[in-house]
């Protein structure tokens, strides 16, 4: 039985499912997933982007799936189909209002009919993960960086209201800034120059001395307490670590998911991205 409205439900018996915050729920879920999700991947009617020897068609997270199709007129189509197919039988049904698709040199009329076909709106841009993705990779600092910190920002006019003691305002930088920019630093490493690291900076830097003339040196802020430093974060150096740890793949040779997508060739891809500083993405 359940309350509900401070009302008592009928009885009823319990004939499928696992208790609120069971560990096995999860597990469950991804089990019964992972039978559409194979599926998709062997139809050969659903045309994945190929690269190289491999193809790459689907990837899920829990319940976010997100899938790469060449000719999507007809795979888009045959691949709903399935989903749809899938829900029918396990109850797992897709939601057209919430799912979006984002095309790459797709033509104004190829879009018009997919969007007829499919039912699922077009977009110019998807978050996916904490991620904002576009078509154009140029798009990626303005819509995920610039626009984190523009919240930032918002949240620092906030706190500054707030009778926060000096120590206390650098703790909430550590504690609700650095977390947020530090996602996007592991999953897109891409910020060029020194520039925005500098006016970050000094927006922090305002917060911390409340808009009056700063005390101590932010270098001597960010150094390490056994140093006689306060500990606040510098995001440069953050952003330069995340960059770094992209090397143990490139050295070990061992993910043949990204040589196939970068390629042999330090000309061009995220490598030359990141250090060459004029590589094609």
């Amino acid at each position: 039985m359940l309350i509900i409205n401070n009302n008592l439900t009928k009885p009823f018996k319990i004939k499928k499912g696992t208790r609120q915050g069971c560990p096995l729920s999860p597990l469950l879920f991804i089990t019964v997933l992972e039978v559409i999700a194979n599926r998709i991947r062997e139809a050969v009617e659903v045309k994945g982007i190929r690269i190289g020897r491999k193809e790459f068609k689907l990837k899920a997270y829990a319940d976010d799936l997100v899938l790469s199709l060449e000719e999507p007129l007809d795979s888009a189509c045959k691949m709903i189909e399935m989903l749809e197919k899938f829900g029918r039988l396990s109850g797992f049904k897709l939601n057209k209002r919430k799912t979006k698709i984002l095309t790459k040199n797709l033509a104004e009329e190829d879009k018009t009919q997919l969007e007829q076909r499919t039912g699922i709106k077009i977009v110019n841009k998807v978050k996916y993960l904490g991620i904002w993705l576009s078509p154009k990779n140029i798009n990626l600092i303005e819509d995920n960086y610039d626009k984190i910190w523009q919240e930032i920002k918002k949240d620092l006019e906030t706190w500054q209201r707030l009778k926060l003691s000096w120590t206390g305002r650098m703790a909430a930088i550590k504690m609700c800034i650095l977390p947020r920019l530090l996602f996007l630093f592991q999953n897109i490493p891409i910020i060029k120059g020194g520039t925005r690291f500098k006016n970050w900076q000094k927006t922090m830097s305002k917060f911390i001395w409340q808009g009056k003339r700063a005390r101590i040196k932010f270098k001597y802020l960010t150094d390490a307490k056994e140093r006689g430093g306060f500990a606040v974060p510098n995001l440069r150096l953050y952003h330069e670590a995340a960059c770094l740890s992209w090397l143990r793949e490139w050295a070990t040779l061992k993910n043949t998911d990204l040589l196939d997508l970068e390629g042999f060739d330090i000309r061009f891809g995220w490598h030359a991205y990141l250090w060459q500083g004029k590589g094609e993405v």
